[in-house]
């Protein structure tokens, strides 16, 4: 069946169901995958509903965002008791709501379109329960091609084909506050940083302490008894004192694409022909109430399934650790700050939520490489529709954080839409 054939058969389940209070299932679409364009997702989806001539509501926690389109704002109350015909569909979709799930990250998307079943944030009870019966899967975007993921992450799982968004994601490294200041003060000590810098001085890229490529190599890397693992802090402040102080690293569960794309960024993964091996993502919750963890000689472990899962352990105040994060995390009142990476700094300034932050102008300048481009996977004739209308507006975001889009991947530098393909200019 065509693309336009199905709207016009959803389109008409939509009127036999108009009876029922909220929209009905055939207008609501549900989607699980990547986490780093959460935030972009969710403005797009928003915007679609703007341009429909509608009002647009959210319902979000952690990880599970949904967008609801109608006449008027809404509550759960009055979500639950609005019949279908004042819901409003976005502009160019037959759907009035989207519930997004992102907790499981890019491989998400392959497995709900697998018959995964993911629970989504649910406006009536404002709650994380199933899907609705008749609600319609349109699968989900990528960090990084399916193909790129481990084989063991991949499975028996079917991978459906990928599709370019046309616009591209930063990652970047960040800290915790207490980490960013030991890195701070050693790197000030050892010349490495000017002497007048103070550390403070975050929107002055030359003052913000970096980290190398391959020290982060060393700390994602299988090896629990290379120097990364053996010293802890020490490792990376090169301290004799800080020399078996724990450093925590908040890695991604494994079917995340953030995951996915620092190991191949960092580890080689799966693109060299000798990649390094990740160390594993922990099963067992050592530290008890927290993410699951193990603590590896000087180093632990911490499995985070979402973003906001790194961004609460990189917040609290005391603890040395660092994740991988993308720079669409650009929220205020944050304790964590960006590193450099090699140098070269993800964005304007290390403190999220400043103003002017675009986490991107250095990646458009050549400067910084660590980016890959978003690809959706849809399924079917509906979901790549879905998607197809979708990208088109993530492309037109109002100065979007941490995202390049299709005008800057043509004229700048880009990987002709595949992870393993090296970043050059065009």
């Amino acid at each position: 069946m065509s693309f336009i054939r199905t709207l016009v058969a959803i389109a008409a389940a939509s009127v036999c169901a108009s009876s029922f209070a909220a929209p009905a299932a055939s207008r609501i679409a549900v989607s699980a995958g990547a986490s780093a364009i959460q935030g972009n997702l969710r403005t797009a989806l928003q915007l679609l509903c703007t341009d429909a001539g509608g009002v647009q509501t959210t319902f979000e926690s952690g990880n599970f965002t949904t967008v609801v389109c109608a006449n008027a704002a809404l509550t759960s109350a009055t979500y639950a008791s609005k019949p279908d015909a004042e819901f409003v569909n976005l502009a160019g979709l037959p759907f009035a709501e989207v519930r997004v799930n992102v907790s499981a990250g890019s491989f998400g998307n392959i497995q709900i379109l697998n018959g995964v079943n993911f629970t989504f944030r649910d406006p009536a009870t404002n709650s994380n329960i199933a899907a609705p019966a008749g609600s319609v899967v349109v699968g989900g975007a990528n960090d990084v091609e399916p193909t790129a993921f481990p084989s063991q992450v991949i499975g028996t799982n079917v991978l459906y084909p990928s599709t370019g968004v046309g616009v591209a994601q930063v990652f970047g490294v960040a800290a915790s506050s207490a980490l960013y200041t030991a890195l701070f003060d050693a790197q000030k000590a050892a010349g490495l940083l000017p002497a007048t810098c103070n550390v403070t001085d975050t929107g002055l890229s030359y003052c913000v302490p970096s980290i190398g490529k391959a020290q982060m190599a060393s700390i994602m890397a299988d090896n629990s008894f290379n120097a990364a693992y053996l010293k802890g802090l020490g490792f990376l402040t090169g301290l004799a004192a800080d020399e078996g102080v724990e450093l925590r690293y908040v890695r991604r569960v494994d079917t995340s694409g953030t995951q996915a794309s620092a190991q191949n960024y960092f580890l080689g993964l799966p693109c060299s022909k000798a990649p390094v091996s990740v160390v594993p993502e922990p099963t067992s919750d050592d530290e008890a109430g927290g993410l699951k963890d193990a603590l590896l000689n000087a180093i632990r472990v911490m499995a985070a399934p979402g973003t906001g899962d790194v961004r609460t352990e990189l917040n609290k105040a005391g603890i040395y650790a660092l994740g991988v994060m993308s720079g669409e995390n650009n929220q205020t009142g944050q304790n964590w700050r960006w590193l450099r990476l090699n140098g070269a700094s993800i964005g304007e300034n290390a403190v999220p939520g400043t103003a002017g932050n675009t986490n991107s102008s250095t990646t458009r300048s050549g400067a910084y490489d660590f980016y890959f481009e978003t690809t959706y996977s849809g399924g079917n004739a509906t979901g790549n529709g879905f998607w197809s209308v979708v990208s088109g507006r993530l492309n037109t975001l109002p100065a979007p954080v941490g995202l390049i889009n299709a005008t800057d991947l043509g004229a700048g530098f880009a990987k002709g839409g595949l992870t393993c393909q090296a970043s050059v200019s065009n």
